[in-house]
């Protein structure tokens, strides 16, 4: 049986939803991940930003979780999003999805709609509350851009990293990474991931053993490959390899979110599809772009 460690040491991919006049894809949602399970991927996280979650119903969010436990490799790991406002709903619905199948864990978003009150206190009391009550173990999901500014900080960090059922944070602030790996202490069994590839190599430099990142949606070997250059010593070849890729994420990601993610998959060879209102499709001018940015690199002709 894989340690915690190993199951989270790599690229996670954190799984878009493709939509077709609105309605959810279950068919293309499968042919992506039967085309992942080919990569070196480490693993999928549906469910999350770049799932649009907060546009899908419970229901259709449970059978996005079916389709890629249906479909997904064996030794693929498997974080789901849980996150909901309260302790209660959020333990609720991790009840729900891990009884659609086995999931590895339970990614759960800092609460934030009532940003103000959102101290270490409240963060603390909300992340203990779900880990012990929950069936699986859970991570933290740190991205105060899109969660009302609300961050967790590292000295709670250190107190939730001695829980027994809180294995992690995906770390997407824009807080020194070093910060959150310094904050657990050296016998924890909790790690820490980069939640974009303009942090990855830094993170790994810095301690954390991955990164889910949007870009392996679109270019899934590529990232893995920043790190097998890292883990090998070949520094040099690294940083390029960051360089380069940060570059186009600049252009993609950086420049149009979630749905420059999927263009970039459309023009890739995988299905991205459409977003879900009131998230908009780019316009052409838009979409030219990435498809120039993509063929600058020499990854479409």
């Amino acid at each position: 049986m894989k340690s915690v460690k190993e199951k989270l040491n790599g690229v996670i991919s954190p799984i878009v939803t493709p939509f077709v006049d609105q309605e959810v894809g279950y068919k293309m949602l499968e042919e992506n991940i039967l085309k992942m399970n080919k990569t070196k991927l480490k693993g999928y996280m549906p469910l999350g930003s770049n799932g649009e979650f907060k546009s899908l119903t419970d229901e259709e969010a449970i059978k996005v979780v079916e389709v890629v436990i249906k479909n997904r490799s064996k030794d693929k790991t498997l974080i789901v999003g849980a996150g909901r406002e309260s302790a209660k709903a959020t333990i609720e619905f991790i009840k729900k999805i891990n009884d659609v199948g086995e999931i590895d864990f339970a990614s759960v978003l800092t609460p934030n709609y009532f940003p103000s009150k959102m101290n270490d206190e409240a963060l603390i009391k909300f992340y203990t509350t779900v880990a012990d009550n929950s069936p699986v173990p859970i991570m933290i999901y740190n991205i105060p851009k899109s969660a009302n500014g609300v961050m967790i900080s590292p000295k709670a960090i250190s107190e939730l990293s001695l829980h027994e059922n809180i294995v992690g944070i995906k770390d997407s602030s824009k807080e020194d990474i070093a910060n959150y790996v310094n904050a657990v202490p050296a016998d924890s069994n909790f790690y820490v991931l980069s939640g974009s590839i303009t942090k990855f190599l830094d993170g790994l430099k810095k301690g954390s053993i991955g990164g889910v990142l949007s870009m392996a949606n679109y270019l899934p070997d590529l990232c893995c490959e920043i790190q097998e250059l890292y883990n090998q010593g070949n520094y040099i070849e690294a940083e390029k390899l960051s360089s380069r890729l940060c570059k186009l994420n600049s252009k993609i990601s950086g420049a149009g979110g979630v749905v420059a993610v999927k263009t970039a998959m459309n023009l890739l060879g995988y299905k991205g599809m459409e977003p879900r209102i009131p998230l908009l499709p780019l316009k052409d001018k838009e979409i030219e772009e990435i498809k120039m940015a993509l063929q600058e690199e020499g990854f479409i002709e």
